[in-house]
């Protein structure tokens, strides 16, 4: 089901873990200027302790011209959301793992965090693809 941001993209959920009492949602969209959303929200008690929250979000954008780069760094795959979905869905990967995997392959993306106890962290598109 699609639902719309904070900022007016459409997300989709493309993976959700629920692991002893934490729930882990991650969604993707993309904006009307073809720019890339991929969002984790955290709650239960991981969130609790590693952020003193009972739920935080993380996200991370790309700008349209390194999607062809992101898609490549991901590997075989049909559209976006499949090879997004392939990377999450196993439960191993985290946003943390995306964007250290953009980071291997000089994928520029901008990262943020949102949180009621932590605020708002911005870091702004890095350089590279």
């Amino acid at each position: 089901m699609a639902e719309k941001s904070m900022w007016g993209k459409e997300m989709q959920v493309i993976a959700r873990k629920e692991k002893m009492g934490d729930v882990t949602v991650i969604e993707s969209g993309y904006s009307g200027d073809g720019s890339l959303m991929v969002s984790e929200e955290v709650s239960g008690p991981s969130a609790s302790v590693a952020y003193g929250e009972p739920r935080h979000k993380l996200q991370i954008v790309f700008a349209p011209e390194v999607i062809g780069c992101l898609a490549s760094a991901l590997g075989a795959g049909a559209e976006m959301n499949s090879r997004l979905h392939s990377y999450f869905d196993s439960g191993e990967h985290a946003l943390v793992d995306l964007m250290d995997l953009c980071d291997a392959h000089r994928v520029s993306y901008s990262y943020q965090s949102l949180g009621s106890a932590t605020g708002v962290t911005y870091r702004p598109v890095s350089g590279g693809c």
